[in-house]
């Protein structure tokens, strides 16, 4: 893997993990652009997504902090919103699933699928005919266990390349009832235990073939240690920044705008992968 093939791929990693445009449906179509060896990908998109993973640590690392304290409320509702895409996600990686559902044709027709999400299901929440319900939602806002279960079950869904996990979390926690705020923290919160356990699963299997030997890969089918710390840090400090910048679009309620990036991007995936 070249240099700069590595720059831009955790930037896109950076951007598109916290906005709802699906990450892994960006870097499936730019890995196949750039015609990135599948074995090389596989370890980088665990360093990426480490390096996001410290961005929403940092950003969130006050409220981290409330979770013992003021926002214990909150612990049980993750760890059962976590279960299903643990689950899932569990199963797919060690079983080798997750490899056949990296295609193009499969992140376009999400990303499309994430477009309409989001206008129709976001759209709404900027409306003005809304605001007089504002005291009615307040008194509903909490993150309950039957709406963590209900939200958890979209993340699960949202392991498919091109449907956005961040944008399927937020949106339906909003239309449960969960303020802005709180919403786009508990999606956030949610991707901690998942990237985390993810990332374990992929370690493992990297590392320990089905046999339980140690496999051993060529130096030029796998990123060096130094191209892998170089992902985490683009990745982390992309990742930074747009995070902070997508929670003020929410709480300005133009999430639904992603719709008119996801949609048209979608459809370019779609004629990419029938005539490129």
């Amino acid at each position: 893997m070249e240099f700069w093939q590595l720059i831009l791929l955790a930037i896109v990693q950076g951007i598109t993990e916290f906005l709802p445009v699906s990450s892994s449906g960006h870097i499936v179509a730019l890995a196949t652009v750039l015609d990135v060896n599948t074995l090389a990908l596989d370890e980088l998109n665990i360093a990426l997504h480490l390096g996001t993973l410290l961005a929403i640590c940092f950003v969130y690392r006050e409220q981290i902090k409330a979770l013992c304290g003021v926002d214990r409320r909150l612990i049980l509702p993750i760890i059962v919103g976590s279960i299903p895409a643990g689950i899932v996600g569990g199963v797919l990686v060690v079983s080798g699933l997750n490899e056949t559902l990296q295609r193009v044709d499969i992140a376009g027709a999400m990303l499309i699928i994430t477009g309409l999400f989001l206008w129709f299901g976001s759209r709404r929440e900027s409306d003005p005919d809304l605001e007089t319900c504002a005291t009615e939602t307040q008194s509903k806002s909490d993150v309950s266990i039957a709406k963590a279960v209900i939200i958890g079950a979209f993340q699960a869904l949202a392991i498919l390349p091109g449907l956005s996990r961040s944008g399927v979390t937020i949106v339906v926690a909003q239309r449960l009832g969960v303020e802005a705020k709180l919403a786009t923290r508990f999606s956030f919160f949610l991707a901690i235990p998942i990237i985390s356990g993810a990332s374990l699963i992929t370690i493992w299997k990297e590392i320990r073939g089905s046999d339980g030997i140690v496999k051993e890969l060529a130096p030029q089918q796998t990123p060096n240690l130094y191209l892998l710390l170089v992902g985490v840090v683009v990745s982390g400090l992309v990742g930074l920044f747009t995070l902070r910048w997508l929670i003020r679009v929410i709480e300005r309620g133009k999430f639904h705008r992603f719709a008119f990036w996801c949609i048209p991007l979608g459809i370019l995936l779609l004629i990419y992968s029938l005539y490129g």
